[in-house]
């Protein structure tokens, strides 16, 4: 507790600009390269090469509307092999510097001086850097193979896609090998991004969740009412089940067929409640309001599913206060407590007393926002 420290307002204006704009572009290109590697691999994969740490943050993302590239720096458009074309695909940019510090480390030898930052990159030493950069892929592949379409100085690569007059962005990226950091872009079409499908929701993808908890409703029962009906019920009035399946022993406990559903599903995974309040599952996927539903899945993947839809409450925690148990006793009104760092710094993102993500507040038009800097694995996951 601290009583005689200056005490200011939080600068919330202190945070980085985002626009909704460039938000909804990141998510649409992370989703397009999903389809190309998993994102979460590819860092480790290009560290294994080069034997050292290889972290990727994202840092801005604008519209590309005039060509600017690396000033000698080197570029690549990468593609699904059977896509081969640039509006399809991505274009990697990379300063010389960094080129060179990823092929000598490969390589295993000192970077020649055509690598070295200020004399310009050759040929070969961008197509050694692409070399990598697909054997990265490869390691982190999301299920297809990916090629470099061209090559060649970033500044070129990025003035054609300019010139083909589609809607594209750039994302700024810092690279940071070992102890040293580098500057990239990555561009990308709208179009292409648009059209990439969505990310599987899977069984790999809820035990990555690992603890976190997730609950889903037990349904009784469903009925249809109408908005003017539901208006008017008010204390004491009854509501009637007809076709109410559940069995009442003596004993009081409920038994009888129910369903697991998320809150706004319209199918759930179909079970038996048994005497002792316990859940026996029988796997059929179910339609819930009586509407016509594809129920094709009859094993694990209705409930994972039903699990994907249902609705988590998520925490952001900007901080911790820490005192001793006899001085938070003595807490009064109008105390200050001093944080162990500063407020907003790094925020951690909870469900359910389970840390899942961790990230920095920004600012995005005029409301604050958290961009996810790292997912926290799941212990044993």
């Amino acid at each position: 507790m601290n009583t005689s420290a200056r005490v200011r307002a939080f600068p919330w204006g202190a945070f980085e600009p985002l626009t909704r704009a460039e938000v909804v572009a990141l998510g649409e290109a992370r989703r397009f390269a999903r389809g190309h590697a998993d994102l979460e691999k590819l860092p480790a994969a290009l560290g294994e090469l080069a034997g050292e740490p290889v972290q990727v943050l994202v840092r801005r993302a604008t519209p590309l509307v005039a060509a600017r590239g690396l000033e000698g720096g080197g570029g690549l458009v990468l593609a699904r092999a059977e896509a081969p074309q640039l509006e399809r695909g991505v274009l990697v940019e990379a300063e010389a510097s960094l080129v060179a510090r990823v092929v000598a480390r490969v390589t295993r030898r000192k970077p020649l001086a055509a690598l070295m930052p200020g004399a310009g990159l050759t040929p070969g030493a961008i197509g050694a850097f692409g070399a990598v950069l697909v054997a990265a892929l490869r390691r982190a592949h999301a299920g297809g193979a990916v090629r470099v379409v061209s090559a060649g100085p970033s500044t070129a690569l990025e003035a054609d896609l300019v010139r083909r007059g589609v809607e594209a962005w750039a994302a700024t990226l810092t690279v940071l090998v070992g102890d040293d950091a580098f500057e990239a872009r990555v561009c990308w079409t709208r179009s292409a991004a648009l059209a990439a499908p969505s990310p599987p929701w899977s069984a790999r993808s809820l035990a990555g969740l690992g603890p976190t908890p997730v609950a889903l409703p037990v349904v009784a029962h469903t009925s249809r009412a109408t908005a003017a009906e539901l208006a008017t019920l008010r204390p004491g009035d009854a509501w009637l089940l007809p076709g109410w399946a559940l069995a009442r022993a003596a004993s009081g406990e409920l038994s009888g067929p129910v369903t697991l559903a998320a809150p706004a599903a319209s199918t759930g995974v179909a079970a038996r409640l048994v005497g002792d309040g316990s859940l026996v599952l029988t796997g059929d996927v179910v339609p819930l309001d009586g509407a016509e539903a594809e129920m094709n899945d009859t094993d694990a993947a209705g409930l994972i599913e039903a699990v994907g839809e249902a609705p988590l409450t998520v925490r952001v925690e900007i901080g911790e206060a820490r005192l001793a148990a006899r001085d938070w006793a003595a807490i009064g009104r109008g105390d200050v407590i001093a944080l162990g760092r500063r407020v907003g710094e790094a925020v951690v993102l909870r469900v359910g007393g389970v840390p899942v993500a961790r990230g920095e507040l920004v600012e995005i038009e005029g409301e604050v926002g958290v961009r996810i800097i790292e997912r926290i694995a799941a212990a044993g996951g």
